[in-house]
């Protein structure tokens, strides 16, 4: 096993889950005006995701060695796939379409929908982080 190349995917994996978690957090913290920042999350959930399985299969073998707190980071993280993909392809083409219409209630529904999708998935990105340090108790 080369270590310099683990410690590498390791480094990626961490920046683009940061980064992923972070512009989320952007986005709550700014609001509509940073619908950029989902568009960055897109572009960084495949290189987590993938980092996250390359680093598994190198380090533990097949998915029946996994440990319970990489099949929990892996399930979270999909859940967190899921609901970004809603995010985007839901929320934020409703926040758009309300905008060229001009109608300010339907803008308040969708961007108030798009904050709850954005605010859930933050909080599976915590509780990611939450599996990332108990599992290396357990």
């Amino acid at each position: 096993m080369n270590y310099d190349a683990v410690s590498a995917v390791l480094a990626v994996h961490l920046l683009a889950f940061a980064g992923w978690t972070g512009f989320l957090a952007g986005y709550l913290l700014i609001g509509p005006p940073a619908l950029r920042l989902l568009r960055w999350c897109l572009m960084i959930m495949p290189v987590s995701l993938l980092s996250g399985w390359g680093l598994a299969l190198v380090q533990y073998g097949g998915p029946a060695g996994w440990p319970r707190a990489i099949n929990a980071m892996q399930t979270a993280g999909l859940a967190m796939a899921i609901v970004l993909l809603i995010a985007w392809f839901g929320g934020v083409l409703l926040v758009r379409d309300a905008e060229s219409a001009a109608d300010p209630l339907a803008m308040a529904v969708a961007v108030r929908r798009l904050t709850r999708l954005v605010a859930v998935d933050v909080l599976l990105g915590v509780l990611i982080l939450g599996f990332a340090v108990l599992g290396r108790f357990g």
